[in-house]
């Protein structure tokens, strides 16, 4: 059963990473580069200081905590399960299409990336982003370019990304449960200051 799944996830990739082209190499390298999102990460921290006022350290540090946990859980779990990348795997190394001849790191379950973005996307639609579907959406879409990334450039199999995506989903919502009660609270001395000034 499990080779059979796995013969499926390495059909899957194989498609996959197959629909490549010269535009997309340059695409996919540069959207896996941090810098490249700076605009988007200034605009959620505006959107924090915005909603949050003094209180936006502490959101931020709880973001941090978020990207470190969710990091650090997946890389135990590559380490745990130790699956060769596409990109090692000796079998697979001639026929997948690899950019810029980055290889990554030797392990693949689960993909860092797709653990990270997606952690950050569920926690952000849970409180900061809850009312702004349009912010939303584009955090979504960070994330599917982010994960399909890593399939594209031969670093991860389909199973990889699914799996760092419950990872990331479960990390977000458990952060969110133990911190649920003191977020809600962060914009109530600015609504409190405001009711007070009405006659």
């Amino acid at each position: 059963m499990i080779e059979f799944i796995k013969n499926i996830d390495t059909e899957i990739f194989l498609f996959l990473n197959g629909l490549h082209n010269s535009f997309f190499d340059v695409f996919f390298y540069y959207s896996t580069i941090t810098v490249v999102w700076i605009p988007l990460f200034a605009y959620l921290a505006y959107l924090a200081v915005k909603s949050y006022g003094i209180n936006t350290w502490k959101f931020l540090l709880i973001i941090a905590l978020l990207i470190l946990l969710s990091d650090q859980l997946s890389v135990y779990i590559k380490n745990e399960f130790m699956r060769y990348r596409p990109s090692h795997n000796l079998i697979l190394k001639s026929v997948v299409h690899i950019v810029n001849n980055k290889h990554g790191g030797l392990y693949s379950f689960v993909s860092s990336h797709a653990t990270n973005t997606m952690a950050l996307t569920v926690f952000l639609i849970l409180t900061l982003l809850r009312e702004d579907r349009k912010m939303q959406y584009v955090m979504v879409v960070y994330m599917l370019i982010a994960s399909y990334s890593r399939i594209y450039m031969g670093l991860h199999y389909p199973f990889d990304i699914l799996g760092g995506w419950l990872t990331g989903f479960a990390i977000a919502v458990i952060l969110y449960a133990i911190f649920k009660n003191q977020i809600s609270k962060f914009g109530i001395q600015e609504k409190t200051s405001g009711s007070k000034s009405t006659p």
